[in-house]
């Protein structure tokens, strides 16, 4: 995780900035703050000798803890360097702050944790490297130490902001007798530049004393979210109305309303964000009260970038066209305080660096997910259902949604479709006659992006993009999910190969999609190689719904082809669209018209419902087909050895698919960052 999360930030660490100036933008003393006690010239010894002799992490922690204790007034500093904090990922920064009513134990506590310090005993070890001057000169050190370092210190941060209700938070890199300052956002991390603590001692003892007595919303807490103060009868009815186990915690969310803003109850959020940069969308059930009563939403939160338009006003737009199969908005907008400031340091970095907003909005939906389906025929309804709402957004309200997911359409309980996470659509009719601008780093789901847009990295969506997308969605989900004859270890090669494998262009850019345009171009998606346990009309549908993306991804028709298909055309009549000596050139002019409008899709998907022969018992498996592994594009690799003995399981002789070099990837969607 520790590479895999260094690879994905990569250009979103600013720096060097001055220490004093990063003390003064930053941590900002107000003054009431009594001014900072001061070592003796005995503790300031020990603290030297045993820095400056320390030959491993180890030998740093006692000396730096005993001297910079005191300067932590209401806090303190634990060594965790041995006591990794519980949960699926273990994990241990050498020292963790915590406010004092807190730190009952060693053991790291990611939820309470206020700031993580991380201490190596070699400057071989500091992530960064301050600029020599020279023109375009990095600042992330390209080494395998400094690599692990950087990737260590931000898995530390994101697994804070995961746990936490944060806006930033702040951290402390440790490098023998150097520091430096680090404040995380998702917008990347601003750092100092490094300095020789024992020598500019105060630099150090002020940032402690400065973090030490500030509020909690200005050490990055998140102001809106507090613990709820509810009645036990209220609680416990939340609690109920969300299912909830008895002891659950509640929070209060504050929400942005027109008229006044509005508290919502709910559980901390799900850890299922495992990316520092980006959207980092995330959803929980909640409830607020009506006429006494609980009203069930969905809340959800994400960091929107300010060239995209904000969510609600989306919906805001959707429900002034009356669009069909999308969920109520009860409110929501953007949360006070809740901004990046890493893109204000974008002058130090290499790339631009989108501003970012934290937005929140309750829909008064809570529905299954699309592969909780209790059939292949619910499931190609529920498409069906999203694809009309995607439709009727594009023609009445000149919205174009730009991330169609197996996760982004639910169902309610009759089997109704519902189109949801709008954050990225685009408005294609702004007031000055531009579309929406394209985010800086937005990020995809990679397995559902069309082939001809993971080929070409920064290429503008269009609505062909979506209508791909929702063949994928199908395709995808009825392969990971639909119970089949086919090996597991073949199966697994298989979704991998057609769906998660990518390459990293010269600038940095994952690129990808050469397989699955491949396979769109033969005819043969979904692959027959796969088996389901029980057949489906869905197959045959699929396959029809993907023959128009053989004209997209093959050559277009030379001028002779057009010449011999309009000599046919006049000759014979129009060619019937099913024949089976249809010229190339009406092949690829019908199926380049088809992939304008959605109509045909939206017809083709109608008429196979009616068919009789749809199974009534052939739900989604309920088993996770590959690993449990959760996380971005990157952190697949994670799961890689295991994954890789797996893949060692099949003979070649038996699958009609080599397997490649990358290793078989999970089940669940990955985000994928589109730059650096």
């Amino acid at each position: 995780m520790k590479a895999t999360l260094a690879n994905e930030t990569k250009c979103r660490y600013v720096g060097p900035v001055d220490p004093l100036q990063f003390l003064e933008d930053y941590l900002p003393r107000s003054n009431s703050i009594p001014p900072a006690p001061r070592l003796s010239e005995k503790e300031y010894e020990t603290l030297c000798k045993g820095v400056s002799g320390a030959k491993s992490e180890a030998a740093i922690y006692k000396p730096f803890k005993t001297a910079f204790q005191i300067f932590a007034p209401g806090m303190k500093f634990e060594d965790t360097s041995s006591s990794p904090s519980t949960g699926t990922r273990s994990l241990k920064p050498d020292f963790c702050l915590y406010e004092e009513a807190t730190a009952a134990s060693q053991t790291t506590d990611f939820s309470t944790v206020e700031m993580c310090i991380e201490a190596k005993y070699s400057l071989s070890y500091d992530p960064f490297e301050d600029p020599d001057g020279k023109p375009n000169s990095s600042f992330e050190k390209d080494t395998v130490q400094a690599n692990d370092t950087r990737g260590q210190i931000t898995t530390y941060a994101v697994t804070q902001f995961s746990c936490q209700f944060r806006t930033f938070a702040f951290s402390v890199v440790i490098v023998k007798d150097h520091a430096r300052f680090v404040r995380w956002d998702r917008a990347g991390a601003i750092i100092s530049a490094r300095f020789n603590y024992l020598e500019e001692l105060d630099l150090l003892t002020d940032f402690f004393w400065r973090f030490s007595h500030l509020s909690r919303e200005q050490r990055g807490h998140d102001a809106s979210v507090s613990p709820a103060s509810l009645s036990e009868e209220d609680a416990q009815n939340v609690r109920g109305a969300l299912k909830l186990e008895a002891d659950t915690p509640l929070f209060a969310f504050t929400i942005p309303q027109e008229g006044g803003d509005k508290l919502f109850y709910g559980p901390r959020f799900p850890f299922n964000v495992l990316s520092l940069i980006g959207r980092a969308s995330r959803t929980v059930p909640v409830c607020d009260f009506v006429n006494g009563e609980p009203r069930k939403g969905l809340l959800k939160e994400y960091w929107r970038a300010d060239e995209v338009p904000a969510e609600i006003e989306v919906y805001k737009r959707l429900m002034t066209y009356d669009i069909k199969h999308i969920a109520p908005l009860i409110g929501g907008g953007d949360v006070p305080l809740g901004e990046t400031r890493t893109d204000k340091c974008s002058n130090m970095a290499l790339f631009p660096i989108s501003h970012r907003r934290l937005h929140r909005l309750v829909l008064g939906f809570v529905g299954r997910r699309l592969t909780e389906f209790k059939s292949t025929k619910e499931l190609t309804q529920a498409v069906l259902h999203a694809m009309t709402a995607h439709w009727q957004a594009y023609t009445k309200a000149n919205v174009l949604h730009c991330d169609i997911t197996a996760d982004n359409i639910l169902m309610k309980d009759n089997g109704e479709g519902i189109l949801v996470d709008w954050e990225t659509a685009r408005f294609l009719d702004n007031v000055d006659g531009s579309e929406t601008r394209q985010s800086h780093d937005y990020s995809v789901t990679w397995q559902f992006v069309s082939a001809a847009l993971l080929k070409n990295p920064g290429r503008p969506h269009e609505l062909s993009d979506d209508l791909e997308s929702f063949v994928h969605v199908l395709g995808w989900t009825v392969l990971t999910y639909l119970a089949s004859e086919m090996d597991g270890a073949v199966r697994k090669e298989l979704v991998s190969l057609l769906y998660d494998r990518s390459t990293k262009t010269e600038t940095g850019q994952e690129q990808g999609g050469h397989i699955k345009a491949n396979y769109l171009l033969s005819g043969d998606y979904p692959p027959q190689a796969f088996k389901p346990a029980v057949h489906s009309p869905i197959f045959t549908l699929i396959r029809t719904l993907a023959s128009p993306f053989q004209a997209l991804y093959r050559q277009p028709s030379t001028e002779e082809e057009e010449k011999t298909s309009e000599r046919t055309n006049v000759q014979k009549g129009r060619v019937e669209e099913n024949a089976v000596n249809l010229q190339h050139a009406d092949q690829y002019n019908l199926g380049m018209e088809r992939l304008q409008s959605s109509d045909w899709f939206l017809k083709t998907i109608e008429d196979a419902l009616g068919y009789p022969d749809w199974p009534h018992e052939d739900k989604a498996a309920g088993v996770k087909l590959l690993t449990d592994t959760e996380g971005t594009p990157q952190q697949r690799q994670l799961a890689k050895k295991r994954l890789e003995d797996q893949a060692r399981q099949v003979a070649a002789s038996k699958h009609p698919l080599k397997r490649g070099t990358t290793p078989p990837l999970k089940d669940q969607p990955d985000k994928h960052a589109r730059l650096c």
